[in-house]
């Protein structure tokens, strides 16, 4: 099976292809470039490197939110433009397992902290085999800081965005190492290998896939904030 992953969620962005049954190819960015002027320069890249062609490609995985707004679009729009001329699968991820899945197996709870820009995070806690204990949401820190009574593993880049926050609150933890601590699109793949899923082309439901966005953006947020200003008057 030959596999894409693309990962727009963050600033950082990744993409990975498996061959056959490696992963052949990994590129993790986290540089000021747009993802529009650089993702499909990566995925071309990455498929030469590979020796396929597109239409080569049995499924396309894509990490779908939240996180950033317009990355999410381009990576969703990027995904639909190579798997609807080509017929191929696209299976979505939730961005916060990616995190989760780096540290697969571990004895403690998962503690996925994202920020999420204007004081607040995109959370959630998994497993140790990645089962769900608090679903994704969008929290400010100290709400999502106050449901955990036990000891976690802490992970994503809210560590260090909060992190006198996390310290204060008194909640025990351990950090990952700095290679654990990462989004690549490599973990999207192994989650879909782990579940053996056997993905079928459905145009319908990639027709209708839309981000996973949590919440509304700043900019939804402050036209409301006007025209409730507007209504009050």
């Amino acid at each position: 099976m030959n596999i894409l992953a693309i990962n727009t969620s963050s600033t950082s962005g990744s993409i990975a292809i498996y061959k056959e049954n490696k992963i052949t190819f990994v590129c993790y960015l986290d540089i000021t470039v747009t993802h529009s002027e650089r993702l499909m320069y990566q995925i071309d890249t990455g498929l030469k490197e590979s020796r396929l062609s597109v239409n080569q490609i049995d499924v396309i995985l894509i990490a779908n939110g939240p996180g950033s707004f317009t990355g999410l679009r381009i990576g969703l729009a990027t995904a639909k433009g190579l798997s609807m001329p080509n017929k191929i699968p696209i299976i979505p991820y939730n961005s916060l397992i990616l995190y989760a899945a780096n540290l697969f197996g571990t004895e403690l709870p998962i503690l996925v902290m994202v920020d999420a820009k204007m004081n607040e995070t995109y959370s959630a806690m998994y497993s140790k085999d990645l089962a769900e204990i608090i679903p994704p949401n969008n929290y400010k820190p100290q709400e999502i800081l106050s449901q955990i009574d036990k000891k976690v593993i802490l992970t994503g880049n809210g560590l260090y965005k909060f992190n006198k926050i996390i310290k204060e609150s008194g909640i025990k933890y351990a950090e990952p190492l700095p290679h654990q601590n990462t989004d690549l699109a490599t973990a999207m793949i192994s989650l879909f290998l782990k579940d053996n899923i056997k993905p079928q082309y459905d145009f319908d439901f990639i027709a209708s896939l839309e981000p996973y966005y949590l919440r509304k953006s700043q900019a939804e947020l402050s036209y409301e904030k006007r025209k409730g200003n507007k209504n009050g008057k």
